[in-house]
């Protein structure tokens, strides 16, 4: 159960709040790292190296040290159940000099840190929530772009982990807050800079990570400061946008690594990331391609309700286009997949059974698609097939098909989108729901 990430990570949420990690997201408390008054820690104003040590996280490093899943850890835990690559098996890999006996020797039982034999070396950073998609899979605390649809459909306010965050319309008649603009405060940056000779590895995600300036700025302090040499970045970005300006900061880095959220083609990609457009998307994806050697990449797919049939195709598509870069991995040369835990309505475990079946099916014919490729390609075409139908059979959720039915079709009305249309699997369910499900609310 060990994982390096309590040991040596510090992640900062969307709205500056402290993690333990983004995977948690999921959980009760998502990871959020309290102080004793109940009251979260966040990069706008609290000492960072003080949540190294919060309740939560020491008690997830004892459960490791332990040898137990700490409840915390579910998504990992049940992603490695159904045979996904987990974030914990992917940091094993990224800090091999981070071991369980390293950790044990500098932690004591309750799973206090000792953080001057511990530096941070590795983040996670969000500069706020700005982001130019209002991807199904997120929610106004990802994206600003959700607010509009966010309010019409629940109205103007939203739970996040450090409170009830409240809409208003500006002078200008948009809706908007500033419960994300944690990262103006002076005290954060003072912290950050005064590491950055120990930092290794970023990673950072968004909202969209490339339209945000302080990335940026980030970005340039690395490189005035002589370290960016010394540092890996990685990304989340949705590709939708990749300026000038990025590329040739990245020259500078030591590694980049580049997850380009695209979990399709065409109009499912479109549906699930709106309001993309896949031309431009799949004209930076080949810039990206075309890069220097320090820069790698691959597709992070998220298999949802909307995309799990497109799945197989999508695949399809990839290993046909013949990218140098992408995914030019001897374990992972197809996609790297992950799925959708939450919101319910892109769980795969709300759908009825019938579905399940028939999605179970489906796959079982299209893998005879990739027997003419290589036998390192069938191998792992079979293994994100069979472990997207295990996690999808390792749970019913359908006391969630409320969700999934009536949100995506309210939804759909607002986006002048339809779900009928673009997944036509789905037409006679969203018709006639009543005669799939046959659970209660």
């Amino acid at each position: 159960t060990f994982c390096p990430v309590p040991w040596n990570f510090q992640a900062i949420q969307n709205n500056g709040c402290v993690r333990v990690c983004c995977q948690m997201n999921s959980t009760e408390e998502r990871g959020t790292l309290f102080k004793d008054d109940k009251i979260p820690y966040n990069a706008r104003i609290d000492d960072l190296s003080e949540a190294r040590n919060a309740s939560l996280i020491k008690d997830v490093r004892a459960s490791m040290l332990n040898g137990e899943w700490h409840k915390s850890c579910q998504r990992c835990q049940s992603e490695e159940e159904s045979g996904l690559s987990s974030r914990r098996l992917y940091e094993l890999r990224n800090w091999p000099e981070h071991t369980f006996d390293w950790a044990k020797n500098i932690t004591t039982l309750d799973g206090t840190l000792d953080i001057d034999k511990s530096p941070l070396v590795y983040y996670d950073l969000r500069f706020g929530n700005m982001c130019n998609l209002a991807c199904r899979m997120c929610g106004p605390e990802d994206s600003h772009t959700w607010y509009k649809d966010h309010v019409a459909l629940e109205g103007p306010e939203f739970p996040d982990t450090h409170g009830v965050v409240k809409l208003e319309k500006n002078e200008k008649g948009r809706w908007t807050t500033d419960h994300y603009d944690w990262h103006k405060s002076y005290k954060f940056w003072d912290q950050l800079e005064s590491n950055l000779k120990n930092i290794q590895h970023v990673y950072m995600a968004g909202g969209e990570p490339l339209m945000i300036e302080r990335h940026y700025e980030f970005l340039q302090k690395c490189l005035d400061a002589n370290v960016a040499k010394n540092i890996i970045l990685e990304y989340n970005t949705n590709l939708t946008n990749v300026p000038q300006r990025v590329l040739d900061m990245w020259l500078e880095f030591k590694e980049v690594r580049i997850g380009a959220s695209i979990d399709g083609y065409g109009e499912i990609l479109e549906y699930q990331r709106y309001p993309a457009k896949w031309s431009a998307i799949e004209k930076n994806l080949r810039k990206i391609d075309e890069l220097p050697s320090n820069v790698t990449a691959w597709i992070a797919c998220t298999v949802t309700t909307a995309n799990v049939f497109h799945l197989p195709d999508f695949m399809i598509w990839k290993l046909e286009q013949n990218f140098k870069k992408i995914n030019a991995f001897k374990n992972k040369p197809i996609i790297t997949h992950h799925v959708a835990h939450r919101p319910w309505p892109s769980c795969l475990r709300v759908l009825p059974e019938y579905f399940k079946k028939k999605i179970e099916n489906y796959y079982e014919q299209k893998k005879l698609e990739f027997d003419c490729y290589d036998k390192t390609v069938v191998k792992e075409a079979n293994r994100i097939l069979d472990s997207v139908v295990k996690y999808m059979n390792g749970k019913d959720e359908q006391q969630h098909k409320k969700w999934f039915i009536e949100f995506t079709t309210d939804l759909d009305k607002l986006r002048n989108q339809d779900i009928s249309k673009v997944v036509p699997q789905y037409e006679d369910l969203f018709s006639n729901p009543g005669k799939y499900y046959t659970t209660k609310e």
